[in-house]
């Protein structure tokens, strides 16, 4: 869709600017627009043939959504274990996925655990970068993957001439451009070597030509407390994206922060954890982070041990951390009805019903023997929680039964397949000893509640846009939600933003920053559709940084 520029009016352009860039802080959450706040999801499993097994690794399984062959709909990429094949599954347009992994030339089969895909050369096609496995409860993992994607619908092995070696173990990684030049660059959590070995978390600065360079000592962010997850956000709204790692591999056993790394603007970040308030250990597997109240700026939940097991004399229960605005966080989830639950890995926050808040799932359970040392860690059926819009949920167990108490799920990926306007979860399953994992795919049936899907598409920022902060105001109300890449556990989310409307019939605004720096507001299209938004084709409002600060391509 073409989107028009808009001519200038003066001052309400500029305070349109300070508010999306987040130097004006939202006074609340306007008037409710909510219709129907009832969901339900139709179990379409069968529709991914595929079976995760592991020869001596973990077990453990990711998934992420990506449009790998631009058709306009999401495909899907699914790990596997050493020894068998990782799936790539096209989307067919119909509600019907096939298996193109070995046309694709991504099988691997050496393997996997995470997965994560961005446009790493801005060739206007999503490459893939996976983790390897088996280095957690044996003597070496698999080796990382860098998969160029040539854009005919095959992928060639880039690993080697990339420079991309990972650190000795490896679990989740993310994407982001840290440093404004255009390019993506790759972080990957370490979680260490069981009763062995800690290992440091890497870093690697993309130089543009599918090539990288190791900058984990001199960023400072190459910490070794057992890493299980990642992701980047700008958590203090200064246009620079900053850094939160999940510790949860502790060698020995011990409870971990939930580190953050707040970026300097130079190749290098400054650890905040504690003056954040982050600090307070746990076992933390799994991100979701969201503006889950509204007020403009990005909040955090974290998966835990939740009720699974007493450990040191006591509950490590989720945690949910409301972002106060200056920096700080605290953890609002005994409040919020989200902390005593079930052991928990992957996560998300999305807006299962459309209403404008957005709602909480988060799967994970243990196998069994050897884990059942650490916790129970079995019985979680995949939760989803409805944001009530007061700062609480409720457990929608009544709406959607997913009954997943009993395997071993892992990696969680929300993205809208189907092009109904509402998320779809699929849940990564993984295999152990003699036992198979097949993923669990639910397609959302949606309500009545209007909604708006932007793609965006960088020209001075990365081409996947991944930073971007993009704000919709419908019916009185302000969201804002970040573009990412590596969510979850060991997963990614759909980099496509799906905003609820609830009753709103018309979209009032929206507006973009983008990495690059720069702020624009579109043109408001109908709601109920999807739409792209290229950096560039808005009307332009402010440069949050000059062009000296913010190298461009």
């Amino acid at each position: 869709m073409t989107i028009e520029r808009r001519r200038p009016i003066g001052w309400p352009r500029l305070l349109w600017a300070l508010l999306i860039a987040g130097i004006i802080i939202f006074p609340g959450r306007g008037e409710s627009n909510r219709a129907s706040t009832s969901v339900s999801f139709r179990d379409v499993s069968a529709r991914l043939d595929f079976v995760h097994r592991t020869e001596g690794g973990e077990g453990l399984a990711g998934a992420a959504w990506f449009d790998y062959n631009n058709d306009g709909l999401l495909d899907v990429y699914l790990t596997n274990g050493i020894g068998h094949a990782n799936g790539l599954f096209r989307n067919n347009g119909d509600g019907t996925f096939t298996n193109v992994s070995q046309r694709a030339g991504v099988e691997n089969g050496l393997g996997s655990s995470g997965v994560v895909a961005g446009d790493m050369d801005n060739d206007g096609y999503v490459d893939l970068f996976l983790t390897g496995e088996g280095g957690i409860l044996g003597s070496q993992q698999s080796p990382v993957k860098l998969y160029h994607n040539n854009g005919d619908g095959t992928f060639t092995d880039v690993t080697e001439a990339s420079g991309l070696t990972g650190p000795e173990t490896a679990w989740s990684a993310a994407l982001a451009d840290i440093d404004g030049d255009g390019f993506l660059d790759l972080f990957i959590a370490s979680p260490g070597r069981a009763l062995q070995e800690q290992h440091h978390n890497a870093l690697y600065h993309n130089n543009g030509d599918l090539t990288f360079t190791d900058i984990s000592a001199s960023s400072g962010v190459n910490t070794a407390r057992g890493g299980c997850v990642a992701s980047f956000t700008d958590y203090d709204g200064d246009g620079r994206v900053d850094l939160l790692v999940g510790d949860c591999a502790d060698i020995y056993a011990r409870p971990t922060p939930i580190e953050l790394f707040r970026n300097n603007g130079d190749l290098t970040f400054t650890e905040v954890t504690e003056r954040a308030g982050l600090d307070p250990g746990g076992f933390w597997m799994g991100l979701a982070i969201g503006d889950y109240d509204n007020d403009g700026d990005m909040d955090i939940f974290a998966t835990n041990f939740g009720t699974s097991k007493r450990w040191f004399g006591r509950f490590f229960l989720h945690a949910l951390y409301v972002n106060n605005g200056d920096g700080t966080f605290t953890d609002v989830g005994e409040q919020a009805g989200v902390a005593r639950w079930e052991w928990g890995w992957g996560c998300s926050f999305t807006d299962v019903d459309n209403d404008g808040d957005l709602d909480l799932f988060f799967a994970g359970n243990f196998p069994h023997e050897p884990f059942d040392v650490m916790s129970a860690g079995r019985g979680n059926p995949g939760r989803l929680l409805i944001n009530e819009g007061d700062g609480t949920f409720r457990d929608a167990a009544d709406q959607a039964i997913f009954g997943l108490e009993d395997e071993f799920t892992s990696g969680v990926a929300v993205g809208d397949f189907d092009g109904n306007g509402f998320p779809d979860i699929l849940v990564a399953v993984g295999g152990f000893d003699d036992r198979a994992g097949h993923p669990h795919l639910y397609q959302n049936l949606g309500n009545d509640n209007a909604w708006i899907t932007l793609r965006l598409v960088g020209t001075m920022s990365n081409r996947d846009a991944i930073g971007a902060r993009v704000s919709v105001t419908a019916g009185g109300r302000t969201q804002v939600k970040e573009v990412r890449a590596g969510s979850s556990f060991l997963s990614m989310d759909s980099p496509w933003l799906t905003f609820g409307l609830g009753e709103a019939d018309h979209i009032e605004s929206i507006g973009v920053v983008w990495p690059s720096g720069l702020s624009e507001e579109f043109e408001p299209p109908p709601v109920r559709q999807t739409i792209t938004l290229v950096e560039g084709e808005g009307l332009p409002l402010t440069q949050l940084r000059s062009s000296d600060d913010r190298p461009r391509r």
